[in-house]
C-alpha cells in the first residue's frame, strides 16, 4: 500500500512538472484552458468540469471551456461564447452566492460537495434542469478559485462526479482538493504571466498608435494618413491569407499579422523630426507663411508707382507705354498666382515666363524695384509638387529616422521585423527606392503590402495641398504603371484589384466623386502588355 502511494506521488510530481512546463509555454489561450481542465480531470478521475474567468468589469464569471467525458462534450472558448455568464452581484451590488461557482468566487475558498441534491450551500435548480435536459446524474462537485499573487480572483475551476476505479461516483477527497489547489496555483501563475505579457503588448501597441496619431494630427493636411495606411495594410494582408491562387502557400500567423499591423502604424513615425513647414508646404512660395501675399504686395506697390508716374507725365507716348506695362503686370500677377500651386509638370514655356518675371524691374526716382527675388524664383521653378530638392530630401529622411527610432526599441522577438517593414515602404522592387535601395530579393511581402497601401492612400487622399484628389481609375492607372516599371509587386496589386479592396476602402474613406467605374482589364493591360514585349 505504501509503495502504491509512493508511485502515485511520483506520478503526480511528474505530471505537475509536465503541466507546469506546458502551461508556461502554451501561447494559444484556448489550448491553455483545455490543458488545465484536462489535468484537473485526470488528477481527480472525474467525469468533467468547467473553467470560468472573471469578466473585465469583475462582475461576472464567463465560460471558457467545458468538458464532460461521458457525453463526449468538449467545448472551447469559441463554443462557449454564447453561454450566459454567471453574475456575481445583484442589482444592489450585493454578492450572489446562489450558484456553486459564484459561491466559490465570492468566498474565494475551495469547496467540495458530496451530493448536489442533498446540500444547503447553493440553489441546485440549474443543476436539476441540466440533468433533466441532458439525461445526466450530477452528484459530487468541487470548485477551486484561481487567484493571482495579489489574491485577486482570476476565475474558478469547477469539477463534477469524481469516480473510483470501478467508475462509481464518489465524493472528492482531501487529496483531490490538495492536487487541484496546486494545479490551480500553477494555472494562476501562468495565466497571470500571460495576462501581463498580453497587457504589455497591448500597451505597446496603444502607445505606438497614439504616437502615430499625434504625428498625423501635427499636420493640417495629412491627418488620418497613418491610420488609413494601417487599415489598407490589414485588408491586403487578410486578402493574402484567404487567397487560394498565387498566395495559397503564404499564411501569416497571428503574431505575423500583428507585426505587420504595428509596422504599418509605425511607417511614418520618422516624420516626427520633419519640420512642419516642410510637411505642410502647400504652395511653392510657402515657408512659415505663403509668400505669394508678399509678392502681390510688390505688384501693388510697383503698379502704384507706375500710376503715379503716368499722372505726372505729359508725354502721351510715354503714358501709353506705362499703361501697357500695367496690363503686362496684370498678366504676370495672374500667372504667378497659378504657378504658386504645385503641379504634376512644369512646361518649358512656363519656365521661360518665370525667368522673364524674375528679370522684370521698374526704375522710379532712381530706384529699381523687382517683382520676385532669386529664392522665390527658384521655388516657382519647381517642376513637380511644391518641394525644392533640399526640402524633398528632408522629407525623404523620415524613413531613415523611422528605422533608427524603431531599431532602438526592444521589441518582443516575434515583432523583431517591425523596423525593417516600417522603414522600407518607399523601397522599390527595381532597387531605385529609398532609403537603402533594396532590391526585390531583399523586400519581404510585408514591406510590399505597406508600400501598396501607402501609395494608394497618398494618391486618393483628398487633403494633400499640392495635388488634386484622384479618382479610383486615375489612381489605379498610376499604380499600374508602377507595376509595369517594376516598382511595386504585380501579384499583390492583382490581388488588390481582384479582391476589390480598392472599392471596399473607397466606400468608407473616399469622397463620392472619386468613386468611378473602374475597368479592371484595361488597368491590367498597362503592365500585361509590357510583359508581352
Amino acid at each position: 500500500m505504501e509503495m502504491n502511494s509512493k508511485k502515485r506521488l511520483a506520478k503526480h510530481l511528474k505530471d505537475f512538472t509536465n503541466i507546469g512546463t506546458a502551461l508556461s509555454t502554451e501561447s494559444d489561450i484556448n489550448k491553455f484552458f483545455q490543458l488545465v481542465l484536462n489535468a484537473a480531470i485526470e488528477f481527480t478521475n472525474c467525469d468533467g468540469g468547467t473553467i470560468y474567468l472573471i469578466s473585465e468589469n469583475k462582475k461576472f464569471l464567463d465560460f471558457k471551456t467545458i468538458c464532460t467525458l461521458s457525453k463526449n462534450l468538449l467545448l472551447g472558448m469559441a463554443d462557449t461564447a454564447k453561454w450566459p455568464s454567471i453574475p456575481l452581484f445583484d442589482k444592489n451590488n450585493q454578492k450572489i452566492f446562489k450558484n456553486f461557482a459564484s459561491y466559490v468566487a465570492n468566498t474565494k475558498k475551495a469547496c467540495c460537495i458530496d451530493d448536489v441534491y442533498h446540500q444547503n450551500i447553493f440553489d441546485n435548480s440549474g443543476t436539476q434542469k441540466y440533468d433533466t435536459e441532458n439525461n445526466y446524474n450530477s452528484k459530487s462537485m468541487a470548485a477551486i478559485p484561481m487567484m493571482d499573487h495579489e489574491k485577486e480572483l482570476l476565475g474558478v475551476i469547477q469539477l463534477i462526479n469524481a469516480m473510483d476505479e470501478n467508475g462509481e461516483i464518489i465524493p472528492f477527497s482531501d487529496e483531490h482538493l490538495s492536487s487541484l489547489t496546486s494545479l490551480t496555483s500553477l494555472a494562476a501563475v501562468a495565466l497571470t504571466n500571460r495576462n501581463l505579457i498580453d497587457n504589455l503588448e497591448k500597451l505597446l501597441l496603444e502607445f505606438l498608435q497614439s504616437i502615430a496619431t499625434a504625428i498625423d494630427r501635427e499636420s493640417k493636411y495629412t491627418s488620418g494618413h497613418i491610420k488609413r495606411v494601417a487599415k489598407l495594410s490589414d485588408m491586403l494582408a487578410n486578402a493574402v491569407q484567404n487567397d487560394n491562387a498565387h498566395y495559397s502557400k503564404t499564411k501569416f500567423s497571428e503574431n505575423e499579422l500583428q507585426e505587420l499591423s504595428i509596422a504599418s502604424w509605425m511607417h511614418d513615425i520618422g516624420k516626427i523630426t520633419t519640420p512642419t513647414h516642410i510637411r505642410d508646404k502647400s504652395t511653392k512660395l510657402e515657408i512659415v507663411f505663403d509668400r505669394i501675399e508678399l509678392v502681390l504686395t510688390r505688384f501693388d506697390f510697383i503698379e502704384a508707382l507706375i500710376k503715379k508716374d503716368i499722372f505726372y507725365l505729359k508725354n502721351d507716348v510715354s503714358k501709353k507705354e506705362l499703361n501697357q506695362l500695367l496690363k503686362l503686370l496684370k498678366k504676370y500677377r495672374k500667372f504667378i498666382i497659378k504657378m504658386n500651386s504645385g503641379g504634376e509638370f512644369l512646361e518649358n514655356d512656363a519656365i521661360d515666363k518665370i525667368e522673364e518675371i524674375a528679370e522684370f524691374h521698374y526704375l522710379s526716382d532712381e530706384k529699381e524695384y523687382y517683382l520676385i527675388n532669386d529664392n522665390e524664383k527658384n521655388n516657382l521653378l519647381i517642376k513637380k509638387g511644391t518641394f525644392l530638392p533640399e526640402e524633398y530630401e528632408k522629407m525623404r529622411e523620415h524613413v531613415i529616422v523611422t528605422h533608427e527610432m524603431l531599431s532602438q526599441l526592444t521589441f518582443p522577438k516575434k515583432f523583431k521585423n517591425v523596423p525593417k517593414f516600417a522603414a522600407s515602404h518607399h523601397e522599390l522592387l527595381n532597387g531605385k527606392g529609398y532609403p537603402f535601395g533594396l532590391t526585390a530579393d531583399e523586400l519581404p511581402i510585408q514591406s510590399r503590402i505597406i508600400t501598396i497601401a501607402d501609395l494608394f492612400e497618398a494618391l486618393t487622399s483628398s487633403d494633400r495641398p499640392y495635388k488634386k484628389m484622384k479618382t479610383l481609375t486615375e489612381t489605379l492607372k498610376i499604380m499600374a504603371f508602377q507595376v509595369r516599371d517594376n516598382c511595386i509587386d504585380e501579384h499583390l496589386f492583382n490581388l488588390f484589384l481582384d479582391s476589390k479592396i480598392y472599392l471596399q476602402y473607397a466606400k468608407t474613406s473616399l469622397d463620392s466623386e472619386q468613386i468611378d467605374d473602374v475597368n479592371i482589364p484595361k488597368i491590367k493591360e498597362i503592365y500585361h502588355e509590357n510583359n508581352k514585349k
